[in-house]
This record gives C-alpha cells, sequence and structure tokens, in this order.
C-alpha cells in the first residue's frame, strides 16, 4: 500500500477482489511441470496441492464455479481438485501470484503465522467433531481452515494496518470488533463474506459468518450457561434455534477459528477462554475440564502434523510461553510443513477418517486391537446384538477355533452380556475375576480360555438397534495403561 490505506468495507472490497493471491514460486513451478508430466496423476500432487494454502483455496473455488448441478458444495481441494481434473488446475495460475519467501519479508512471516493459527483452528474443530460423531468431519476441517483466507491477505497485503490492529487489541479496553471497525472501517468477517461472494467461495464457508447458521453473543451466553460446574454434564438448551445451532457443524468452525485466534493474540491465559470452553462443552456435551482437555490436545495434535517455522506452534506456547516469545532462527528459504510420524492411535484417527460403515470402523478397530496388543494378545472377538431380533451373535473374531466359538451359547441371559448391552461400559477381568465370573457369562464361554488369562470387554452402541462388544483376552497379564489403550481404540472406532 503506497499512500492512504483502503477505509471502509467497499474500498477494501475494491482493494483486494482482484489481487492474485499468493502461492510460493517453488510450488507453482513442481506443479506447473507435474501437470505437463503424462505420466503424473492427481494422487501425486495431493501433498503439493495441500501444503499451499492459497493454490488448494484457488483450486477450490475453481470447482465451485465450474463443475455444474453438483449436489452440494466442494469442500475439500483434493476432491476439488479431482473434479476439475489437470485442465481445470491449470486454470488457477493466473489468479496466483508467485513469491519467494523471505523471512526479513514481514508480510511474508505474518502469512504463514496466520495459515497455521488456521491450521490449529482446523485442528480443533476436527476433533470436537470427532468426540460429537458428527459425520463429514473432513468438510468441518476445510470449512474452518479456509474461512480466515481474508484474514491472512490482509496480513500479506497490508501488514501495517493489521499490526496496528493487533497492538490496539492486545492494550485492552475495546473489542476486536470495535478495533477493526475503527481501523479497518468495517468487520473482518463482513469484508470475508462479501469477497467470498465474489470468489465463488463454497457457500457453506459463507454461512459460517452468518447469524442463521452461528449464534449471536446472547445466544452464546445461553449455551455457555448450559455448563453449570465443572463436575457435571451440561444441560440441554430449551430454545428451539439454539439447539438447531449447537447440533450444527458450522458453529464448530465459529468457536475453533475464535478459540486460535484468542490464544495467538492474548495467549492462553486470556479471560476470554473459559467461556468459550463452557460453549464447547455443552455443544459437545462433555465435562468442561474435558472441553479444556479436547481443546489443548487438537493444538498437540497440529503442531505435529503442521509445524510451519514461521511462528512457535500453540502446543508450544501451551508448554510455556515464556520460552517461545523469541526465534532464534534465521534460514531465508520458505517455511515448510513438516509431517512427524504419527503414533499407533493417531494413525488409526487417521485411518478412520470419512468412514462411516459401522462395520467397517469396527473392523480397523480389531486391526488395531491386533497391532497395539501384538505379544499381549492375540484374540479378539467382536459380538454384534440385535436389538430387533433381541439376538447376540459372533460378528468378527481373529484367534479362536470356529468350532469353539459354536459350541458357546450366545445369548443376553446372563449378568455380563445382560450388562453390557443395557448401557455403554467397560471392565477389566484380571485372572482370578475371570474364574469368578465364568458362570455369569454365556454358557461354555469358559472353553474359549486358558489358565491364568486376563480380559477386556466393552460394549458401544452404534445405533438405536445395534451393539457392538469387543472381547479382547490376554496372553499374559494386562496392564491398566492396556485397558486404557482398549478403550481409546473403541471410543474413536465410535
Amino acid at each position: 500500500m503506497k499512500n492512504k490505506s483502503p477505509s471502509g468495507l467497499t474500498e477494501w472490497l475494491l482493494y483486494l477482489q482482484d489481487r492474485k493471491l499468493p502461492a510460493s514460486s517453488d510450488n507453482i513451478a513442481k506443479l506447473k511441470k507435474q501437470i505437463k508430466s503424462p505420466d503424473e496423476t492427481l494422487d501425486r500432487m495431493q501433498n503439493n496441492i495441500a501444503s499451499e494454502p492459497m493454490l488448494a483455496f484457488s483450486i477450490l473455488n475453481q470447482a465451485n464455479k465450474i463443475v455444474e448441478y453438483k449436489r452440494n458444495d466442494i469442500k475439500s481441494p483434493i476432491h476439488a481438485a479431482s473434479m476439475i481434473g489437470m485442465k481445470g488446475i491449470s486454470g488457477v495460475f493466473d489468479s496466483l501470484e508467485a513469491y519467494t519467501f523471505s523471512r526479513k519479508n514481514l508480510a511474508h512471516t505474518a502469512f504463514w503465522r496466520e495459515v497455521q493459527i488456521s491450521y490449529e483452528a482446523a485442528a480443533m474443530a476436527r476433533q470436537w467433531a470427532i468426540e460429537k460423531k458428527i459425520s463429514h468431519v473432513e468438510d468441518i476441517y476445510w470449512i474452518t481452515f479456509f474461512r480466515d483466507a481474508v484474514r491472512w491477505l490482509l496480513w500479506y497485503h497490508a501488514h501495517d494496518v493489521m499490526q496496528e490492529l493487533m497492538r490496539r487489541i492486545r492494550k485492552g479496553g475495546e473489542s476486536a470488533s470495535a478495533c477493526e471497525i475503527a481501523l479497518l472501517g468495517c468487520r473482518i468477517d463482513e469484508l470475508s463474506t462479501e469477497l467470498f461472494k465474489v470468489w465463488k467461495v463454497p457457500q457453506v464457508i459463507i454461512d459460517s459468518f452468518l447469524t442463521d447458521h452461528i449464534p449471536t453473543a446472547e445466544e452464546l451466553q445461553s449455551i455457555a450457561r448450559l455448563t453449570h460446574t465443572p463436575e457435571q454434564l451440561p444441560g440441554f438448551a430449551e430454545d428451539k434455534r439454539i439447539t438447531i445451532i449447537m447440533n450444527g457443524p458450522l458453529i464448530l468452525a465459529y468457536c475453533a477459528s475464535r478459540i486460535a485466534q484468542e490464544a495467538n493474540i492474548m495467549g492462553w491465559g486470556s479471560k476470554n477462554l473459559p467461556f468459550f470452553y463452557r460453549v464447547i462443552a455443552a455443544i459437545i456435551h462433555i465435562k468442561l475440564g474435558d472441553a479444556i482437555q479436547l481443546t489443548h490436545f487438537s493444538v498437540t495434535m497440529a503442531a505435529r502434523e503442521f509445524s510451519i517455522d514461521a511462528k512457535p506452534s500453540l502446543a508450544s506456547q501451551l508448554l510455556s510461553p515464556l520460552l517461545y516469545t523469541h526465534s532464534s532462527k534465521s534460514q531465508k528459504s520458505a517455511p515448510t510443513i513438516v509431517r512427524t510420524k504419527l503414533s499407533p492411535l493417531d494413525r488409526l484417527e487417521q485411518k478412520l477418517k470419512g468412514i462411516t460403515d459401522s462395520k467397517q470402523r469396527t473392523t480397523i478397530a480389531m486391526k488395531a486391537l491386533l497391532s497395539l496388543f501384538k505379544g499381549s494378545s492375540d484374540q479378539v472377538l467382536i459380538l454384534r446384538y440385535d436389538r430387533s431380533q433381541n439376538k447376540l451373535s459372533p460378528m468378527l473374531q481373529f484367534g479362536y477355533d470356529v468350532p469353539l466359538l459354536k459350541q458357546v451359547k450366545w445369548g443376553i441371559d446372563n449378568p455380563v452380556m445382560s450388562k453390557l448391552i443395557s448401557k455403554r461400559v467397560a471392565v477389566h477381568f484380571n485372572d482370578t475375576k475371570l474364574n469368578s465370573m465364568l458362570k455369569q457369562m454365556p454358557e461354555n464361554a469358559g472353553r474359549l480360555f486358558t489358565n491364568e488369562q486376563h480380559l477386556f470387554l466393552a460394549s458401544s452402541p452404534v445405533s438405536d438397534n445395534e451393539t457392538y462388544i469387543y472381547w479382547l483376552a490376554g496372553k499374559v497379564a494386562l496392564s491398566q495403561d492396556q485397558f486404557d489403550t482398549f478403550k481409546r481404540v473403541i471410543k474413536l472406532a465410535d
């Protein structure tokens, strides 16, 4: 910006709408080379697309412009790339401005800092959605990630104005919205909505800013009040509109963006964060402490999946803000996204993404149990209870002799199975307790065990009509930590 900064919604709209979107010159060159190669496939181009935010954003918008007769918005850039093909991807290059990253350029580092904040917000929304058992988790991830794209551009094209805005917000005494109106002449959310309409961004992302789909300030207060105490589960909303909003996915994207921005600007000690933790606890219907823990866990996941060296991650700041106030790095290369090795439970969570069929999810979970308990157990059994037929029967198994399984009279007319199908429960039987409980299990179940075996049992209601029972027998004594891992696998598969 050479002279006076734009002021007001119309001026900012005119200033930004025709500007090209910044993208790494290296990534653009690599993508152009891939497109020209006759042997290249979209599958091999996915990482390049997903790791360049404005490139992915452009491809997403291009798909929503040119793909006709689509039933719903295309929300994932990878899905968008597959829809428009190589020719469509070539069409986005005219909307991009190639740049070579320089750490001395404050606009470059600020741009990537905001991208990382959006990654962290998206990770929060995804983790909350998994806990709430919302379908299409990846769609929520991308909606959350791209809703702050205009904020990225403001930092890139109007760094000095945004720097003053952050200084004013941190100073306190005014709300963020009031500061935005005073310096920009409009709210960033308002500008985002109008720019997204011009760029043909998926309507669902625009909806995440509109009070038709997200709560007003007063409604947020009402939701927060549902979380009365840290020890009790939140209550339920009596207002029909609030109930509908709480059950929709967009409130997760909205809250994730608010928390990530607040933690970045004001730090994890911000007095506003406890309010949003209460809101999240009410939405997911979990205890306040669990909501806080889940939020903090999600930013550690973001740090492990996407580590951008433009700024310390929110997870690092959560560990100790004083350790990460300055960076000694002086590389002049563009910031890179480092993908770290995931733990077995993290890999399981990744495999389950986008899979909605209960039996398929359970099959993946069973394979994970066999891998996690290798050396401690090689016998896993999944039982299925059909409530409409009042029938319990084996559905999946590994490590058992089928004739032995057929000898067991599977049914619910015994205390153990009756309890498992009546409510969600998990139990750990050591060898002594198992021997005493065999009389309360299905007839002939004792034939499945040898001396000194341990048994993990857990029930998982997958629908109003079906409950799955997970059964894992140990070759050796099983510990409490292993029992916690067992329960974690089942919770992920729910």
